[in-house]
């Protein structure tokens, strides 16, 4: 499957890749619609991002499935 950001925390319409299904866990008390992705991020706050303005890099971060488009 491949899964293209919606912009809420990877740039809009590149890929990101699924490291970890969240959705499988069940040792979790609640139910996870989640998972861990590594996609290309643009920095918005160079001081808490430690980078230029609009700089794009990779980045891992936990999100919602319903943060991207599933093809």
């Amino acid at each position: 499957m491949k899964y293209i950001s919606k912009g809420e925390w990877f740039k809009k319409g590149t890929e990101a890749k699924l490291i970890d299904d969240y959705r499988s866990d069940k040792s979790c008390v609640i139910e996870l619609n989640a998972g861990l992705f590594e996609g290309l991020r643009v920095c918005e706050n160079p001081e808490a991002e430690s980078r230029k303005k609009d700089e794009e890099y990779l980045d891992e971060e936990i999100c919602s499935f319903d943060e991207f488009e599933v093809l």
